[in-house]
């Protein structure tokens, strides 16, 4: 059994092993600010879809309004 060649040397499995986590770490703080990022970026965009909608709104209404009577120029 001694002849048993491992792919990662026995003696770094630490090494390899504190590498792992801090990549994981990394990836972990990338994905969170990811998370913020996209929910500022949800937000925003709910934001301007609301003000859109209202602007839709007001000029439905006053395109339903008569318009008001042309005075003409007395002379």
């Amino acid at each position: 059994m001694a002849d048993i060649k491992h792919v990662i040397e026995p003696e770094r499995f630490g090494l390899w092993i504190a590498a792992t986590f801090v990549i994981a770490l990394l990836a972990l703080v990338v994905a969170l600010i990811s998370l913020t990022r996209v929910s500022d970026l949800m937000y925003i965009t709910q934001a301007e879809t609301i003000l859109l909608n209202k602007k839709i709104e007001n000029a439905n209404t006053s395109a339903d309004m008569p318009a008001p009577p042309v005075q003409e120029e007395q002379q």
